[in-house]
């Protein structure tokens, strides 16, 4: 099992069956690109429902966003919902809190239909002040959730070490181990008839009298009556490159000296915030701390946020041996809430991106809004969350902040460079962009003194990639891009590599 990174998460400690070769199904009715949290929920949803389904995975299941989550199941999300109420009503507020307050359900109920051993564990959440400029935020929070019937309240002890002003209890939480669920779901899909190809990257797609033809990088072609994106963000140049900013946080877990006496999950309210929960696996407890995240690509020294992570956990908590650090992508959307459902243009092509820092949950809901859209069934979280829809008022601030420094890097890339350098001066496991022969080079040389050099331009829209240091990959700081050090794409929206020279 690999992910997204040089640097193994806590999960990524076992190897998982998860290839089932495709059978000769001729016209499938749906296939899903990405076999993470989305695309295996997904499958087995619209293989229940009598649907014939195809997985295509670029490497193998969860190699993405889903090998790097914290694995937090929750019913409220980073954007609160007293902010969800002034931008979208309290209508709309309601019914992404009745359908959020489902999510934890549906998982158990899948872990035990399935006979799935995940960790699975029911919890509370705590939400933290710790200054008191964020005491009138907790405040909002509260009496938003109350006004929705999210079982909420104040408290005066949580149980974590860390010390706080004012605190409230979030009742309905889950969490779990997300790549035993995605493997047990991945076997499920297969004894129920579908198709799951690891190893498979999708080059093009082309829709000719309803049916939709996709082709691989493999050389293989396969069609289907509908095509869903569940590749985090869609790839290619489009409006979600646009409406979505990448950005990567950092987590660890950490062997604790003390036994919890219950699972707990909390937060503070830092922008970024820092997040937290305990976790039980081969009889050992620990602590997975999160926090310090930015920009894709915008973190010049990419082992700092590990070392203030480290730092942090030890003033805070009463951890010993840090086991696991792992950083990880994630979308935020410009109104707060994600894109799902019908591609805007393409009657019978799906997506599902911008899911902020809750990818667990709105991974589980998205299975159920496009199941129902491909069935033509109603499905109110659809409408609200639909990729075709305009809210101007709610989102046009961000959106112009968080493009205006994208194009801001796209023309700075273009025509000036301060990473003037020779290629002799590379250290081993060091990458910089230069300035070489009239041209911008992502020059990487690895362990063994190797050089390997590439194009710097991004293929997607012509950024200038940056390296990440701690995962040893290079990423685009304008859309979120990332690829190995030998130039292959490992997150789009870009759909090729960065070439050799």
């Amino acid at each position: 099992m690999k992910r997204d990174g040089i640097n193994n998460s806590i999960w990524v400690n076992s190897v998982y069956l998860h290839q089932n070769p495709d059978g000769d199904h001729g016209i499938y009715d749906a296939i899903i690109v990405g076999g993470g949290i989305t695309g295996l929920t997904l499958a087995l949803e619209l293989q229940i429902r009598g649907q014939q389904c195809l997985v295509l995975e670029q490497r193998n299941i969860g190699f993405g966003t889903t090998g790097g989550t914290t694995a937090h199941i929750n019913n409220f999300f980073d954007e609160s919902y007293d902010r969800i109420i002034s931008k979208f009503g309290e209508d709309k507020a309601q019914t992404i809190a009745d359908y959020a307050m489902r999510v934890a359900s549906i998982i158990k109920k899948n872990t035990a239909d399935y006979n799935i051993d995940c960790d699975f564990e029911e919890c509370s959440f705590y939400l933290l002040s710790v200054e008191k400029k964020q005491d009138k935020i907790l405040e909002n929070i509260l009496k938003a959730h109350r006004d929705l019937d999210v079982p909420s309240r104040s408290v005066l002890k949580i149980p974590f070490e860390t010390e706080f002003r004012t605190a409230i209890e979030i009742d309905g939480q889950a969490q779990f181990h997300p790549l035993k669920y995605i493997a047990g779901l991945a076997k499920a899909f297969a004894e129920k008839g579908g198709s799951l190809l690891t190893n498979t990257q999708v080059s093009k797609h082309e829709t000719k009298d309803n049916i939709i033809e996709v082709s691989t990088g493999q050389g293989r072609s396969f069609s289907g009556r509908n095509l869903i994106w569940a590749t985090h963000i869609p790839p290619g140049v489009n409006r979600f490159s646009m409406l979505n900013a990448p950005y990567r946080s950092y987590a660890l877990a950490a062997k604790l000296n003390n036994e919890p006496e219950n699972f707990a999950q909390a937060a503070d309210l830092y922008d970024p915030y820092h997040y937290f929960r305990y976790h039980k696996m081969g009889g050992e407890s620990y602590l997975i701390v999160g926090g310090f995240d930015h920009k894709t690509g915008h973190e010049k020294d990419t082992g700092k946020p590990f070392e203030d992570l480290v730092q942090y956990a030890k003033e805070n908590f009463n951890i010993g041996e840090v086991t696991s650090k792992w950083s990880s992508q994630y979308y935020v959307p410009t109104d707060g809430l994600p894109y799902i459902g019908r591609m805007p243009g393409e009657e019978q092509v799906y997506l599902a991106t911008g899911y902020n820092g809750n990818g667990m949950t709105w991974g589980t809901l998205a299975a159920q809004i496009i199941s129902d859209l491909i069935l033509k069934k109603d499905n109110e979280l659809a409408d609200i969350l639909s990729p075709s829809r305009v809210e101007i008022a709610a989102s046009a601030q961000e959106f112009v902040k968080e493009n205006l420094d994208a194009a801001f890097h796209l023309i700075k890339d273009q025509f000036s460079s301060d990473k003037k350098g020779e290629l002799d001066g590379l250290e081993t496991g060091e990458g910089k962009v230069l300035e070489y022969n009239g041209q911008k080079v992502a020059a990487y040389r690895d362990d063994m003194g190797n050089l390997k050099l590439l194009t710097a331009d991004c293929p997607h829209m012509g950024c200038t990639v940056q390296f990440n240091s701690a995962e040893r990959t290079w990423d685009c700081p304008c859309h979120g891009s990332r690829f190995d050090t030998e130039g292959n794409v490992i997150n789009v929206p870009a759909q090729e590599g960065l070439k050799s020279i």
